[in-house]
């Protein structure tokens, strides 16, 4: 009797330690849904509205799932992508990462973002509700790479009160260069001295981007540039003639702009009428400004394309994080939950979930139904945002430099350009 006892006691004490050991063995592989402390950073760019917006979401998220510390990083959108590819050459990327059509192919070609697949085949990942545009844009070569936050095109935003006070007809979507220009002019002799009709915009890639589409081509080709020398020289001629007229700031006070919010914006602070940004950043700019601002399309080539590139702002997972499963349970939560989808609301335009737009309809004030319908219309015209080769985001970068020697008259066009090109060409080679 005392034997079997003995083995009764011995047996049970193997059995304990054996699932013991097995159970830390799933936790250790991330296998088990663990409640043991996680500490996630999570990364993202934005003015103040966004910072509090996210705060308050990601504040939810900890009370949902209080074995999870969110640790927060944020930063303005033209020091962004800088900041975080340095992170991750030292090997100290967050575990989550904001990214978008502007930075997603050269974040994943550096090896910056985990391969989503296998989280989503596993059910960590829930993807069956979003669109299926918005879970394109998030891959890169048919592997998916992001979540879709929601989705814009890149528009005009302008103050209505300015228009109305030149004496101006509100412009209309698919409106020309020439009109655009004339517009401006209008604008101009109406603001006077303290203001001005438009931002100079000769160093934003995305309008450069929409400009060479509408000759056929893309900024970037394959792991090189799909621009030509005339074409980059068009470009800054156009640029810098809008200088020399008078419609745009003078180059000190438009260089002071990269590392501004919405908030300290030229736009919300009544100084320009008219800004190219995505169409999401309507309601942003407008929570901020005193004026009525509205949104159209980039000015288009009568007789060039017409397709604009849908952008999709997403979340990835470093491809170095040590919880891929507590980050899957974050971007699904923003990506999925009610409670979430109420905070976010649409925040980088309708979101991917098609369940999560219907809960914040009924939410969405007068800003957030004006870029709706902005989206509703340009939508249909739409195409995937075109692929882009690895250290395209320092090329973006060179842009803005470039226009900025040109509009301080350190360089000539000519000059300037050539210089583009062979720096570009050594940026891209690496």
């Amino acid at each position: 009797m005392k034997l079997k006892k003995f083995l009764l006691l011995f047996m049970s004490t193997i059995l304990f330690f054996g699932l013991a050991a097995c159970s830390s063995e799933e936790t250790k592989s991330g296998a088990s849904d663990s409640k043991e402390k996680v500490e996630l950073r999570v990364a993202w760019w934005g003015g103040q509205a966004r910072h509090d917006k996210m705060n308050e979401l990601f504040d939810l998220f900890e009370e949902k799932n209080p074995n999870i510390t969110v640790s927060r990083e944020f930063t303005v959108e033209n020091q962004y992508a800088e900041k975080f590819t340095t992170q991750a050459a030292g090997g100290n990327a967050p575990d989550v990462m904001q990214t978008s059509s502007f930075f997603q192919f050269d974040f994943v070609k550096r090896n910056m973002m985990l391969d989503l697949g296998p989280l989503v085949e596993s059910g960590d990942l829930n993807v069956k509700d979003l669109d299926p545009m918005d879970i394109e844009g998030g891959k890169v070569n048919d592997k998916l790479y992001a979540i879709s936050l929601g989705h814009n095109i890149t528009g005009v935003i302008y103050n209505k009160a300015m228009f109305e006070k030149a004496g101006l007809e509100l412009p209309k979507n698919n409106w020309t260069w020439d009109e655009y220009v004339e517009t401006a002019k209008a604008l101009q002799k109406s603001l006077g001295k303290d203001a001005w009709a438009t931002e100079d915009e000769g160093g934003v890639y995305r309008g450069l981007e929409l400009f060479a589409q509408q000759r056929g081509k893309s900024v970037f080709k394959g792991d090189g540039l799909g621009i030509n020398k005339q074409d980059l020289t068009d470009w800054f001629t156009f640029w810098d003639q809008m200088r020399k007229d008078g419609l745009t700031p003078p180059a000190d006070i438009q260089s002071e702009q990269g590392d501004k919010t919405q908030e300290q914006s030229m736009l919300a602070l009544g100084k320009v009428a008219m800004i190219s940004k995505s169409s999401n950043q309507l309601k942003i700019y407008q929570g901020s400004a005193k004026d009525e601002l509205a949104i159209v399309s980039y000015p288009m080539d009568p007789n060039g394309e017409k397709k604009v590139p849908l952008i999709v702002a997403s979340l990835g997972i470093s491809a170095k994080t040590k919880h891929p499963k507590e980050a899957a349970k974050l971007i699904n939560f923003v990506a999925n939950d009610p409670d979430a989808a109420k905070i976010f609301k649409g925040e980088h335009g309708p979101q991917a979930s098609k369940q999560m737009q219907e809960v914040i309809k009924p939410l969405l004030g007068e800003p957030e139904n004006k870029e709706y319908a902005f989206v509703d219309e340009m939508i249909q015209s739409s195409k995937p945002y075109p692929s882009m080769p690895s250290n395209s985001t320092s090329v973006q970068k060179l842009l803005l430099s470039t226009n900025q020697a040109i509009a301080f008259e350190q360089k000539s066009i000519a000059q300037a350009v050539d210089e583009f090109f062979s720096q570009a060409e050594q940026i891209l080679n690496r």
